[in-house]
């Protein structure tokens, strides 16, 4: 099941971080690529999340 909120997307980049650093060393080139780009794309999905929340409380305190 996908992560729902930003908390749980900066969990899981940073658990993923810290495997790719354990086991970089002894991954293949494309298997490190891979992993680096899902943590790009985790990250990336946060970034968009904040923003949007960001922009949506924005929007409802002009309104006011």
């Amino acid at each position: 099941m996908p992560a729902k909120n930003v908390e749980q997307l900066r969990q899981k980049a940073a658990a993923l971080k810290k495997k790719l650093a354990e086991k970089g060393e002894s991954l293949a080139g494309a298997d490190a690529r891979a992993r680096a780009k899902k943590i790009r794309r985790l990250q990336r999905r946060r970034r968009v999340m904040e923003a949007d929340a960001k922009r949506k409380a924005g929007g409802a305190k002009k309104a006011e």
